[in-house]
């Protein structure tokens, strides 16, 4: 019984050190996982999405917490296949091991959460709706311009016909001796059909 005994706690022992190290163990594999995944990404991904994985405003998306965003399973997707946007995600499965995308994938969970960046839309709907907003833009622009212009066509119209009377009166105003109205104010006045009040009255009316 003693013998059974003290073969068994050499055993428990060993079993207690091997559970007792699993969390260092599995530590120091991810540690290698994210360190290896860091090196596969700087290869073939930092030219588009940068070296600290914030990406490009309206370009490439930033890929701080893709994986919690995507899952990991979507991450290794977009990674293999590739996406359709403008300018295109190229596809890693030919160039890329299982382990390299893992690895990467490791080293995008390790990043701290950066700023949404989105990047380019796919060609899907995504791409439809932007082309749509682009479209849309345009015509709003388009509208504007063609407004303003009609506007200023308004306006020297309006010029225009204000010159031309100018002109027809001799650039004369209406109360300004010379004038039709005003000569034919003198002429009533000459002749007696006004007296001097409605004569000085109807000057007063003319200048106003």
């Amino acid at each position: 019984m003693h013998a059974r005994q003290s073969m068994l706690t050499p055993f428990a022992l060993m079993v207690l050190a091997v559970v007792a190290l699993q969390p260092a163990i599995a530590s120091a594999g991810t540690q290698d996982s994210e360190t290896s995944g860091r090196e596969v990404f700087e290869r073939n991904c930092a030219m588009c999405h940068g070296r600290d994985a914030s990406g490009m405003m309206g370009m490439h998306p930033s890929l701080r917490g893709a994986v919690e965003r995507l899952t990991r399973e979507g991450v290794q997707l977009t990674i293999r296949n590739g996406r359709a946007t403008q300018p295109p995600m190229p596809a890693f499965g030919d160039r890329l091991t299982d382990q390299d995308i893992a690895d990467v994938i490791a080293y995008l969970d390790s990043l701290p959460v950066g700023p949404r960046n989105f990047g380019p839309r796919n060609d899907g709907m995504g791409g439809r709706r932007d082309r749509m907003d682009g479209g849309m833009m345009q015509g709003g622009i388009v509208m504007l311009l063609a407004t303003l212009l009609v506007l200023a066509l308004v306006v020297l119209a309006v010029a225009a016909i204000v010159w031309v009377i100018h002109q027809g009166s001799g650039g004369r105003s209406v109360s300004a001796p010379g004038s039709p109205a005003r000569d034919e104010l003198d002429r009533r006045y000459a002749t007696g059909e006004l007296s001097r009040d409605e004569y000085l009255q109807r000057r007063r009316d003319l200048e106003t």
